[in-house]
């Protein structure tokens, strides 16, 4: 690496850093030694850098330096070509045609490997979960680049509809969905808005109250606070397992849950709410703390949910339900003995019949006639037929009470149904909507909505 390349990478680490960073940091960043980082900070200094700070204290760089451009790296050329193909497939169409633009200029000016490189479709973005949206994104976008009050009609999970004056804020944009972070007066506090569930919308003349970038500042105080069950939440850096304790108990460390708010850990918190005993939330993220060594000592597949009790660690969604359910009797979630066939029976179909024929329909793919008897599942429609005779008149899926194997049934009819992966049946909603509503479920929901909500403070 020449010596300019290496300032240049030097500047670019001093600028991620908006706080003072120790030397040894920035030179581990660097992969330089700490003699040679002092030498380049004198000589960013001496090139009219406003570098602060000193040895044994840590560095930050004040704004408004710029060195002369260097080319882009092969892998920063991957970087920009992937980013910019997300934004074209899972944005307005704006945006995306302004990351069209962008792709067209960067090429226009880049050497042929390079622009081959960035042309190259080596890495794809695959389809996203596309739902209807009835307001244009762009119209959102708009109030929040003129600061402006915005009137909305929103219909909400259950199709309750309300007329609401909000005051948007920020859009964070999920695999799954687009959510529109703004003031409700309705509500007189900060919501959450389904951008699929704001039927319609219009931009008023009035300006926001504050500006911007303060209500951002609010809602993110407002992120993980202390709830009404003492439940205290941290907010600690992005790119490290987050620990949150999610009760105040001397014993809270013993039942540790690996998750993401956007991923089948969902099912898991639930189950954790129904026991009742003190637990410790890691939020892992996806292509980073998921697959450090640390986690992949707890989990070799790197994914998540995943529970340490004690000594002792399972993984799959399922299985932790079923060891929950035994581990903690008084929660009364696993059914009389006379009832455990159904209860193994139904928590093992969902897991290992209907939630792999769910994923193979909604890709397009499903065996042929000729096939079924090689896939544990059969078809489809099957599993489907199989499923809805059983729950048709029945409250719970074994036995005459509810279940771990209720919580892994309905989590996954529910987002199957919402999703377009299961198709909806009478049977499924009916039996869902007994059991949606339950406390634990709703304290689910609302500490996987804060979790999902700190996250998107965290890219903003």
């Amino acid at each position: 690496m020449s010596r300019a390349e290496r300032l240049f990478d030097l500047l670019q680490i001093l600028r991620r850093h908006r706080h003072p960073v120790s030397g040894a940091v920035l030179a581990r960043e660097a992969g330089i030694s700490l003699r040679t980082l002092y030498r380049d900070i004198s000589s960013l200094r001496a090139m009219g850098a406003q570098v602060e700070g000193e040895p044994g204290i840590g560095y930050v760089l004040k704004p408004g330096f710029l060195l002369p451009p260097l080319m882009f790296s092969a892998q920063e050329i991957e970087a920009l070509a992937l980013g910019l193909r997300w934004v074209g497939r899972r944005t307005d169409e704006g945006l995306a045609q302004a990351a069209r633009n962008v792709m067209a200029k960067v090429a226009a000016v880049l050497p042929g490997d390079l622009r081959e490189r960035m042309e190259d479709n080596a890495l794809v973005v695959g389809h996203g979960w596309d739902r209807p949206q009835p307001v244009d994104l762009a119209l959102l976008r708009r109030a929040l680049n003129e600061g402006r009050k915005m009137s909305i009609s929103y219909s909400d999970e259950k199709g309750a509809r309300s007329e609401r004056i909000i005051w948007p804020v920020s859009i964070g944009f999920f695999e799954s969905t687009r959510v529109l972070v703004a003031w409700c007066e309705l509500r007189d506090s900060f919501r959450h808005f389904r951008t699929d569930r704001i039927e319609a919308a219009e931009i008023l003349p009035e300006r926001l109250p504050r500006p911007r970038r303060q209500l951002m500042k609010e809602w993110q105080k407002t992120l993980l606070p202390e709830s009404d069950s003492s439940v205290r939440y941290s907010v600690p850096c992005s790119h490290q397992a987050r620990e949150t304790p999610m009760r105040q108990d001397t014993k809270s460390a013993d039942l540790v849950f690996y998750t993401n708010p956007q991923s089948r850990g969902n099912i898991v918190q639930w189950m954790l709410e129904e026991i009742g005993r003190p637990y410790t939330v890691r939020v892992l993220e996806y292509g980073t703390t998921m697959k450090a060594p640390e986690y992949l000592a707890v989990n070799p597949m790197g994914k998540v949910p995943a529970i340490r009790h004690g000594a002792t660690v399972v993984t799959e969604a399922a299985a932790i339900c079923i060891y929950l359910a035994d581990a903690f009797p008084e929660a009364g979630l696993a059914p009389a003995p006379e009832h455990r066939g159904d209860y193994y029976r139904w928590l093992f179909f969902t897991a290992g019949c209907l939630e792999p024929a769910a994923t193979n329909h909604m890709t397009g793919w499903n065996p042929t006639p000729d096939q079924e008897m090689s896939f544990g599942y059969g078809s489809y429609a099957r599993v489907l037929d199989s499923l809805s005779a059983w729950l048709e008149g029945r409250t719970y899926v074994a036995g005459d009470r509810f279940t771990a194997a209720d919580v892994l049934l309905v989590s996954q009819l529910q987002w199957g149904m919402m999703s377009g992966m299961i198709e909806k049946r009478r049977a499924f909603e009916t039996y869902v909507a007994a059991h949606v509503q339950r406390p634990a479920a709703k304290r689910a929901d609302e500490q996987i909505e804060k979790l999902a909500a700190q996250q998107a403070s965290k890219a903003a």
